[in-house]
């Protein structure tokens, strides 16, 4: 039960933070709790387990229905942790290549951008807006097509960056942005509240001031059980892993035996819907890269 209630508390401690963390976990024992207790004839404890059974599963049964996709503009959108810059760069080059229309990277230093230059990743993506930095600050942005009004934001506490992409034959050009956030452990707790905090903020600034499409992209440090992050999907933002269906998109970390273990990475649209969403190895960094499909509209 309590990893259900966790998702409306605020996370105030590393406490709270674990416990939201691990809440698709959590509640996998309720159904097992449910028949255990029932052979017990401890009814007060079945019904707990059979309520937070129903509730998990009205919880997370959303995550895997398909929104329906508009008739709209195709657009490919790829998005990478190159943890310090260290990934390799010939398989993000690929992914981009054979799936992307724009790419967003993040922990982006200038060992990284050469590795990138160098693999090809400007021969395909002739737009580019830039912050490089060294160890994990850098993020970047690079697009088949013409980017204009770029803006930093300096104040998260690493990577911010945003640009208008202007697709062919659409009416108006879409807000793209790309953001590292704050990690919660080991950095101080309230730098990442902070960080998502000025994110709803700049989500909601960006939604008034733009006539067309709003994309973000990024490692954001959070989960779909926090409720710091799902304060993030207002003013028409949607998660893409949600709106395709994708269930729980596990992404870091991605340097260990077993699969990815926490939804940290995210892709969100407001005015597109994302038909598919999957993950992506790369070598190199503890993050899967994501690619979406999406469809303006």
């Amino acid at each position: 039960m309590a990893g259900i209630v966790v998702r409306w508390v605020p996370i105030v401690n590393r406490s709270l933070l674990a416990l939201a963390a691990g809440a698709p976990y959590a509640v996998l024992g309720a159904p097992m709790a449910a028949i255990l207790f029932g052979i017990a004839r401890n009814w007060p404890m079945t019904a707990v387990a059979i309520a937070t059974t129903v509730g998990a599963a009205a919880l997370q049964l959303p995550l895997f229905r398909r929104a329906t996709a508009p008739a709209g503009t195709a657009l490919r959108f790829l998005s990478a942790n190159l943890r310090y810059g260290r990934a390799e760069a010939e398989p993000v080059v690929r992914y981009a290549e054979e799936g992307a229309d724009i790419v967003a990277l993040q922990e982006l230093t200038p060992a990284a951008l050469v590795r990138l230059e160098a693999a090809g990743l400007d021969r395909v993506f002739p737009y580019r807006a830039l912050r490089v930095m060294d160890e994990p600050g850098g993020v970047g942005l690079w697009s088949r097509y013409p980017i204009s009004d770029v803006r930093i934001d300096d104040g998260f506490w690493l990577g911010m960056l945003a640009a208008d992409v202007q697709l062919p034959e659409a009416p108006a050009a879409t807000r793209v942005m790309t953001v590292h956030l704050s990690a919660p452990w080991p950095d101080p707790l309230q730098g990442w509240r902070d960080d998502l905090a000025r994110l709803a903020d700049t989500l909601l600034k960006a939604a008034e001031a733009s006539t067309g499409p709003v994309l973000l992209a990024g490692d954001l440090n959070a989960t779909p059980d926090m409720r710091e992050f799902r304060r993030l999907l207002r003013q028409g933002y949607q998660d893409a892993g949600a709106q395709a269906g994708a269930g729980v998109v596990r992404t870091h970390p991605a340097d260990i035996v077993a699969p990815p273990v926490f939804a940290v990475d995210h892709i969100l649209t407001r005015g597109y819907v994302a038909t598919s969403v999957r993950t992506l190895q790369v070598p190199g960094s503890d993050h899967r890269a994501l690619l979406a499909q999406l469809v303006a509209g």
